[in-house]
């Protein structure tokens, strides 16, 4: 556990917990009635496939870079986002 925590960045931890709550909402939507609850979980589902790429490309950079480096650009690429959300809700008023 101690070697797992070492190696945690955002995306990562963000990224199992998407997956696991996506997994969760898909399963609950496709055993639904409806089969528009059916089709939105096999959406879902697509959805999960761009996340687990963006996980296979985190991993592959913190073996590459380390923790401490990925962490930073991808905190810097948060802020970056946070940053343009806000302008747009600022420059809608």
């Amino acid at each position: 556990m101690n070697k797992l925590s070492k190696k945690l960045t955002l995306f990562f931890f963000s990224g199992i917990l998407a997956i696991i709550a996506g997994i969760i909402y898909a399963i609950m939507l496709i055993t639904g009635n409806s089969a528009e609850d059916g089709l939105l979980g096999i959406y879902i589902l697509f959805g999960l496939i761009p996340i687990s790429l963006i996980l296979l490309i985190d991993r592959l950079l913190v073996k590459k870079f380390g923790n401490q480096k990925v962490n930073k650009v991808q905190l810097y690429f948060l802020l970056f986002i946070l940053l343009l959300w806000t302008i747009r809700t600022l420059a809608n008023l």
